[in-house]
């Protein structure tokens, strides 16, 4: 090479992306560049490499070799070799001192993962892009979508690389709060929760002062994470033989009349003791809530129809599928037939968890709350106060649709009277959650990856500890479903039903755990744990001997 001869010096590509700005459309590309540019770069001021600077995180990163051509006459190459190296080791390490102090002088930033790995698919070439097409799941939502790239291996090989280079970042500008939070989130997406937990840990604690609030959001949702895998861990010594798993047998929901149930012995028996319970002979309503008078009543309502999504992030792996109004969505599903097979790609939808008091409050007027549940906090909250108003929610469907397991929100106790047809109802206790292979995608409400209908103990052998129990809720019935106990919900029949969520001494605990991490997030959960914790807050329980009429219950 006419007496050329190339040294190579290991610089980390992020350096090279940030100083010099050098892309392709699949990441920082190879570099030569000639003998003492690396000097160059380093004797910038602080303000010159700010203005060369390009801060590049969303592509994948990958440690590389620069080569550096250092003009040499070939009889003097191995005298002068070392003393360039050393030279050029020493550019290096003042190039870095230099953009550490650049980098802690300035307003650095680090997207979070979700917002990382968008910008970098958003750059990924179309045929790449198509390739991956059927690996991902048929949603118009962005967080499933989202969540369906993130499994591919392309993705995950581009996260562990972020990982690699973060944590360079880390060595050369040190400790700082949101290259920790950025960490920690690409490892929770890498399923590696105990360092993202010890990273998220690191940047709330840098920001002791002012912590940033989605960083506390995030740690908290990480923890719940860490727990579940913690106890899943424990879980696996006590299992016996794989030979041996199989699901258990399920247990029989009581059925109660309410003649023989009191407010008192209800409380006592089922909701502070976590046990669902069916509860007959109850008049919700002077007469029946039927199709017909949904449509006199709300029939020019527009609402937004669910349906289920396979691998939906979502809660209950329902996600919106059309809007329509309440009198054609009734008279789309009044034409089927309750035996048809329902195409899960062609669904009608399910009217689902319809906020009667916020969208219809003519239709609400005729409900009377059962007596067990007629102490609710929430109604002695200010108005306008979280979840004062939601409920109770109306659900239509047609026979078929499901709502995949799930807890309900915020810690809440559950009820559910149903007007016509019938549901099958699934139901876990709140201890056997870690068993059913939670996973916290977006929020603190679990999503579950077991398939209870078509169990695989093979691959999910923690469902053999569980203790299901199941039932069969029927026109003229009310059902109670306790605080955090995971349930799943089959439309057996087209079916009218009203459901409300609840607070009182059975739950307390439950809500306020789930409130202290809304609220760093949420101003209104902020707003409703600072009434409920308030020392003037009224937490006696009430028991009534009847139903309570809505104007009453408002009151």
């Amino acid at each position: 090479m006419n007496g050329c001869v190339e040294e190579v010096i290991s610089i980390p590509p992020f350096i090279w992306c940030w100083s010099l700005g050098v892309t392709t459309g699949n990441g920082p590309t190879e570099l030569k560049l000639e003998a003492g540019l690396t000097r160059k770069l380093s004797m910038m001021s602080v303000c010159e490499q700010e203005e060369a600077a390009e801060m590049i995180s969303e592509w994948p990163v990958i440690e590389q070799e620069v080569h550096v051509p250092v003009k040499k006459s070939s009889n003097s190459v191995h005298l002068t070799k070392r003393k360039h190296k050393v030279e050029e080791e020493n550019d290096v390490q003042s190039f870095k001192t230099k953009r550490a102090h650049t980098l802690c002088t300035s307003n650095f930033e680090e997207p979070l993962v979700k917002v990382a790995v968008a910008k970098w698919w958003r750059r990924q070439p179309e045929e790449v892009k198509n390739h991956y097409t059927d690996n991902l799941p048929c949603s118009e939502n962005s967080d499933t979508v989202l969540a369906g790239i993130m499994r591919l291996e392309i993705t995950q090989s581009f996260m562990r690389s972020e990982v690699t280079r973060l944590k360079d970042i880390i060595k050369i500008i040190g400790p700082s709060s949101n290259v920790q939070a950025a960490l920690g989130s690409f490892f929770e997406k890498l399923e590696d929760f105990d360092p993202a937990k010890h990273h998220l840990e690191k940047a709330v604690l840098l920001n002791s002062d002012n912590p940033d609030s989605e960083h506390k959001w995030l740690l908290g949702r990480v923890s719940k994470q860490v727990k579940v895998q913690r106890d899943q861990r424990s879980a696996l010594h006590s299992l016996p033989s794989s030979s041996n798993l199989s699901m258990p047998v399920y247990q029989k929901v009581d059925r109660v009349s309410a003649e023989d149930l009191t407010s008192e012995r209800f409380y006592e028996e089922y909701s502070s003791k976590q046990r669902p319970v069916i509860i007959t002979d109850l008049r919700v309503t002077a007469s029946p809530m039927s199709p017909q008078d949904i449509k006199t009543h709300a029939g020019d309502c527009v609402v937004t129809l669910k349906h289920s999504v396979q691998n939906s992030c979502e809660w209950a792996r329902l996600e919106n599928k059309e809007k329509i109004t309440v009198s054609d969505y009734i008279d789309r599903i009044e034409g089927l037939d309750d035996e048809s097979q329902l195409d899960r790609n062609a669904s009608p939808g399910y009217l689902f968890d319809w906020s009667l008091p916020i969208h219809c409050p003519r239709l609400v007027e005729k409900i009377r709350i059962p007596r067990y549940f007629a102490g609710d906090f929430l109604q002695r909250t200010r108005e306008g106060s979280l979840y004062r108003d939601s409920w109770p929610s109306l659900f239509v469907a047609p026979a078929g649709l499901c709502s995949e397991l799930h807890v309900d929100a915020f810690g809440s106790n559950f009820w559910m009277a149903v007007f016509q047809g019938s549901k099958r109802w699934v139901f876990f206790p709140q201890s056997d959650l870690p068993y059913l292979y939670p996973q916290y995608p977006n929020s603190m409400d679990p999503v579950f990856e077991a398939d209870i209908r078509n169990p695989n103990l093979e691959n999910q052998p923690l469902l053999h500890l569980t203790h299901p129990s199941e039932c069969i809720l029927s026109e003229g019935e009310v059902l109670f479903v306790p605080a955090g106990c995971p349930h799943r919900v089959e439309n057996l029949t087209k079916s009218v039903a009203i459901s409300a969520n609840f607070v009182d001494l059975s739950n307390w605990d439950n809500v306020l755990e789930e409130l202290e991490l809304n609220a760093l997030v949420d101003p209104r959960s902020q707003d409703l744990l600072q009434q409920f914790t308030s020392l003037t807050f009224d937490k006696k329980m009430k028991f009534y001997n009847s139903e309570i009429p809505w104007s009453e219950f408002k009151s």
